[in-house]
């Protein structure tokens, strides 16, 4: 069954969380994504990078691309 997820902060820094922020105009505890897998691992430096350069995780690419 498909859960509703909400990106937890506790993955990333202060500065971090400020300048998603500040990049984006959202915070990172605003986005969510819907996942049969569970929640996504930001201690994972890929996954991490990819939310701060794009501003929304992997799992939601195809739906940007």
């Amino acid at each position: 069954m498909n859960s509703k997820i909400y990106i937890s902060n506790r993955f990333f820094s202060s500065k971090e969380l400020e300048s998603f922020k500040s990049k984006f105009g959202y915070c990172i505890t605003e986005i969510s994504y819907t996942s049969t897998n569970g929640e996504i691992d930001f201690s994972n430096q890929g996954e991490k990078e990819f939310l701060l350069t794009n501003g929304y995780p992997k799992i939601s690419a195809r739906f940007f691309a």
